[in-house]
């Protein structure tokens, strides 16, 4: 190709207004080269290219042959393709399969990724700490691909930020509108946005971190940022939350999701801890609170008691499966129910009358429920008119026998009976009830001849201590020795320790020990008082004390993974007695009923019922704040 003469002197020159003359460049010609620097000429360029090598992990990757540097991959337009089929495929977490096929659970699958994840800006240039946990919450929710909504994740994940502060409601999500035209990558939140791979939109954030394919919106006649009304009850419960994050998380976990009825779902029992412990590390990893020691610190025990909480909260409901367990059960078929409606009924009366449970009889107890109901206007019907059934007939048949005489007529409009006398249905099924005994794992025990029920108390327990069944090499000198020597090598032994030991752990759902109107033997009346009070006459050594002495019960050893130290038992503990250690002193009141001498904590006990489980960080809230629209999502 000919080149114009004129072209070729032509010279080009670019020149800086703003700048000095001297440093205007001109070429051609080219300046000279700096000294030491060899230009190569194209002619004697060698291309090195690629090379693969391994690492000291045994990792093979791809460098530069002549630098060393490590390559980066570009995807050709084929698996680019492929790449964006993939991601519209798989809009959820805990859908996609490893290599053996197994799915892999939502869980699992944020840990993999978790470290690359980043706040969409650099925290530093967030000055307020509002202003952090508002970034820091945004980020962690759009930079992840949530599960499936019917799993549950995102609802505890927003009782969460309606907890501390972060929403005035629960909002819905939805799939992201398409609209044609629409290339903006911002959303203000109300109106609908799109693009073309139907990314989340949300205010001011980084595109490079979205992972979440849906948008949340209020329902319909509500709204996710705060009204006027609403903004300082929200400003205060988020103050509350930065104030003691390791409290909040502990009262979200145990007293919150207790009142909003989150714990009756088990999955929530696990969900609740594992999503606020990535929440956590999130912050933790991107320094949410760099500067701030204080909330640094506070931040990484919260980050403890999450941990301490994917141990503990899903127990509550295993413990639950296995409390009263078979050797429970058998003790209560054997000594019959020592709890009554009596105790609960003098709990309310305590608070109200100040009277002690162990002042109000049974029969005045029942009297006064009965007069509470009556004012209500309430019915109350005999426990003869539900008995006056051919359906109650078969049941007491098969209770005392057929050929006991009960004198049952049933009423001639009682479906009930027609449908049984016409065959159609049966009752043996579901009346065959299988009775736990002593004998089932103890054979023909002495049992019930040398031991005796003693204290009976309804109170709210810690487990202190599980020890493993062991065999006993001391020669036991009395019958019942022998017994608890066999009771201790069968059973699994849980040492419980009082929960409530002053009257500041005293809380709404935690009340100091009752002790039953069928309990027997020396107790402290007022565990709380400055002078020791004694139930009968012994000594205050020899007494019990609901809030100071432990108490140890018997499992089943294959039930021992469902327990964990620190965990919290709410029911009706009844002790075993040994019957050689009963006085001989027996008062009028108490004639025919054993009278304990030994101290109770060096007895066994059983658990005649289960009302409520409690983590060890168990914790209620001292802001009573609700804003009256936490029902919105809460079907699970």
């Amino acid at each position: 190709m000919a080149i114009n003469s004129e072209f070729k002197k032509q010279s080009v020159s670019f020149k800086k207004t703003s700048g000095p003359k001297d440093l205007t460049p001109t070429f051609p010609p080219f300046p000279v080269p700096p000294h030491g620097v060899t230009i190569i000429p194209f002619k004697d360029f060698t291309p090195y290219g690629y090379k693969r090598l391994r690492t000291e992990t045994g990792e093979e990757i791809e460098v530069d042959a002549l630098g060393g540097l490590p390559t980066v991959k570009v995807l050709s337009d084929e698996e680019v393709v492929q790449r964006n089929k993939d991601r519209k495929r798989r809009r959820n977490a805990g859908q996609s399969a490893d290599a053996t096929g197994r799915i892999v659970p939502w869980w699992e699958e944020w840990e993999e990724g978790e470290n690359s994840r980043t706040t969409s800006e650099p925290i530093e240039l967030r000055r307020s700490l509002v202003d952090r946990v508002h970034q820091a919450a945004d980020d962690f929710r759009i930079g992840r691909t949530w599960p499936p909504i019917s799993s549950g994740v995102r609802t505890i994940w927003d009782h969460f930020r309606l907890y501390i502060g972060l929403l005035s409601s629960l909002p819905i999500y939805r799939k992201v509108k398409r609209s044609k035209g629409n290339t903006d990558m911002t959303c203000d939140g109300d109106g609908d946005a799109s693009d073309n791979d139907d990314t989340p939109k949300a205010k001011q954030i980084n595109l490079n971190i979205v992972q979440d394919p849906l948008e949340q919106i209020p329902h319909p006649g509500k709204q996710l940022e705060p009204n006027e009304g609403e903004a300082d009850i929200m400003a205060c419960l988020l103050e509350t939350f930065l104030e003691d994050m390791e409290k909040s998380i502990k009262v979200f976990m145990s007293s919150y999701m207790r009142d909003k009825g989150l714990i009756w779902s088990e999955r929530n029992l696990f969900i609740a801890p594992t999503v606020l412990h990535f929440f956590f590390r999130f912050m933790q990893r991107n320094n949410v609170f760099v500067g701030f020691e204080t909330h640094t610190e506070n931040l990484n025990r919260a980050v403890v008691v999450a941990e301490l909480a994917i141990r503990e909260l899903p127990l509550t409901a295993r413990v639950a499966r296995v409390l009263p367990g078979i050797f429970d059960a058998a003790c209560k078929e054997c000594w019959g129910y020592q709890g009554s409606l009596s105790m609960y009924i003098s709990t309310t009366l305590d608070s109200e009358d100040g009277c002690t449970s162990t002042d109000t009889p049974t029969s005045s107890a029942v009297g006064t429920f009965e007069e509470a109901l009556k004012a209500d206007h309430a019915e109350i019907v005999s426990s003869d008119v539900v008995l006056d059934s051919l359906m109650a007939k078969e049941v007491l048949d098969d209770t005392f026998g057929a050929d006991d005489v009960v004198n049952i007529s049933p009423p001639a409009d009682d479906p009930w009976a027609a449908a049984i006398t016409a065959g159609q249905n049966t009752t043996v099924s579901w009346t065959d009830v299988k009775v736990d005994s002593l004998l089932t794992f103890l054979g023909p025990t002495q049992l019930p001849l040398t031991h005796a029920v003693g204290v009976v108390e309804f109170s709210t327990r810690k487990v202190k201590e599980i020890m493993l069944p062991e065999a006993i090499d001391s020669i036991p000198d009395t019958p019942s020795a022998a017994i608890e020597h066999e009771l201790g090598s069968r059973f699994t032994r849980v040492v419980l320790e009082p929960w409530v030991r002053t009257q500041t752990d005293e809380l709404v759902d935690i009340m100091r020990p009752v002790i039953t109107s069928s309990s027997r033997g020396a107790v402290i009346k007022d565990p709380f008082a400055d002078t020791i009070d004694v139930s009968d006459a012994h000594s205050p050594s020899d007494a019990y004390n609901p809030c100071r002495d432990d108490l140890t019960i018997l499992i089943d050893p294959a039930s021992v993974d469902c327990f964990h130290v620190g965990l919290g038992l709410c029911g009706t503990w009844v002790q075993i007695a040994r019957c050689e250690d009963v006085e001989n002193s027996i008062t009028t009141i108490d004639q025919g009923i054993p009278h304990v001498s030994k101290h109770p904590r060096d007895c066994f006990w059983y658990l005649e019922d289960v009302v409520s489980i409690f983590p060890s960080f168990y914790t209620e809230s001292e802001v009573e704040i609700d804003l009256g629209q936490t029902t919105d999502n809460d079907d699970l």
